[in-house]
């Protein structure tokens, strides 16, 4: 560990001697300045990370994969143990697994094609149960031509559907329409003579048995489903028992695939102990094979190709590249001056004092290390930029910048007086020498003072005298 110095440089500071009289005095002519008050300390290049990697499991090693001094990636592989039938039992593991997925897959598909089965057969029920022997009933007793006879598969939602014949008079033509509201409020449409008549667009068409013209301005109500019609109640019934077949085929299929507690499916607790399985066997072998944790450089390889390694034992050493650090011990006369955060100049002994490189403070160790029986605390610095000269284990000359200021009034410790609590200097006014009460404030180990108040530029200090 190199000397601790804290250094006071004043800048521009001018020291005259001038006579006076038969005195022969030493001055100072005080002009303001740089306070930069530092801590010069030794220490030593390390990396911010620096591991030695062991197996967690002991075994015969299979293969290295890397020599000291090469760069390697975060997560890439170092070295393996033999892993013996635990490849073979991945693989089957993988397989398993791969069934059980299988299985439930074809499991929960059935269960949707039951459901798919099951809900077209009680759409088929309702649409029958809706289609089935509508009638046309006229808004008149008196009407006597013949009903529209309904036919199609009613696909809509159940109500009252409203229809008018509209004849020539009323549009101007000798053509015969149909108006429809109620379950579907639509335009006018020509009536068909030779051919059904669509009713809406829900599947349902009328075929008018008589000439067109005895239907001529007349109104008449289709009702869905006819309830009075008396195929209804079969078809309810109908309807009913493909309601309840449904969901007795749906709960069938689903109690194939459900546990005894009904809270998860066999399936899923077949895969899951499946993939348990994988992933076991996958720490098995993570265990005895060794990875980087972090980008950084090979320092030593302790392992033997087809030797035993021990658990836990060393068999790889690695280093981190990407951030180096300085490590260094300050003593606690100066550690008070040392915050974190102060920047600092660095010169290593490989590339000379010219050679300088920017860092700063990252770290004060709140606990004292004894060195040669000095109480020091350790410190560490980091480097600002990343410069590939930069090697762990090189040798540091550390400058610390503790304070800096500008503009400050110092002078010499040894010339400041006390006396009855006050502080004072020599100062030469003329041909007169007055002692001048000062304030101080930061003293600097070499003896130099900030005078805070009671001199300024261009006074002049008396440092000594001689008769």
């Amino acid at each position: 560990m190199g000397s601790i110095i804290v250094a006071l440089i004043v800048v521009g500071s001018v020291i005259a001697y001038l006579q006076s009289g038969g005195n022969d005095a030493q001055t100072l002519v005080i002009q303001p300045g740089e306070f930069v008050q530092e801590v010069s300390v030794s220490g030593t290049v390390v990396a911010a990370d620096d591991v030695d990697l062991s197996f967690a499991e002991t075994g015969r090693v299979d293969a290295i994969y890397v020599h000291v001094g090469d760069k390697v990636a975060r997560g890439q592989a170092l070295a393996i143990l033999s892993i013996g039938t635990l490849s073979a039992d991945l693989k089957a593991a993988y397989a398993d697994l791969a069934l059980k997925k299988a299985e439930a897959a074809n499991k929960a598909a059935n269960v949707q094609e039951v459901r798919r089965q099951q809900d077209t057969l009680v759409q088929n029920a309702y649409r029958e149960m809706l289609s089935d022997d509508l009638e046309a009933v006229p808004s008149l007793s008196a009407v006597d031509a013949t009903p529209p006879t309904i036919t199609g598969l009613y696909r809509g939602k159940e109500g009252i559907y409203k229809i008018r014949v509209l004849t020539g008079p009323q549009l101007g033509m000798n053509d015969y329409q149909l108006r429809t509201t109620g379950l579907e409020d639509l335009a006018s449409i020509d009536i068909l003579e030779d051919d059904a008549t669509p009713l809406g667009s829900n599947g349902l068409f009328l075929t008018f048995s008589d000439a067109l013209s005895a239907y001529s301005e007349t109104t008449w109500y289709i009702t869905i489903p006819n309830v009075k019609s008396a195929s209804y109640r079969a078809n309810f019934n109908a309807y009913q028992d493909a309601q309840r077949t449904r969901d007795k085929e749906i709960s069938s299929a689903e109690a194939e695939v459900a546990s005894a507690k009904g809270i998860t499916t066999v399936s899923e607790a077949e895969i899951a102990r499946a993939e348990a399985n994988v992933s076991r066997i996958q720490v098995q072998i993570a265990d005895r094979t060794i990875r980087a944790p972090f980008t950084g450089t090979i320092t030593d390889v302790q392992a033997k190709l087809g030797g035993i390694a021990t658990a836990n034992a060393p068999a790889v050493s690695l280093i981190s590249e990407a951030t180096l650090q300085v490590e260094s011990y300050v003593p606690e006369i100066n550690i008070p001056f040392v915050e974190v955060g102060d920047p600092a100049v660095i010169t290593l002994d490989a590339y000379g004092a010219d050679v300088p490189f920017d860092a700063k403070v990252i770290f004060i160790d709140p606990a004292e290390t004894v060195r040669d029986g000095v109480s020091t605390y350790r410190i560490k610095l980091e480097f600002t930029t990343y410069d590939v000269r930069i090697r762990a284990g090189m040798t540091a000359n550390i400058t610390i910048t503790t304070k800096k200021k500008s503009g400050v009034v110092m002078v010499p410790q040894g010339i400041v007086g006390s006396r009855d609590g006050k502080k004072f200097v020599f100062v030469k006014e003329g041909d007169q020498v007055i002692e001048r009460e000062v304030m101080l404030g930061s003293v600097s180990s070499l003896g130099q003072i900030e005078i805070v108040s009671g001199l300024q530029a261009g006074d002049i200090v008396v440092l000594s005298s001689s008769d």
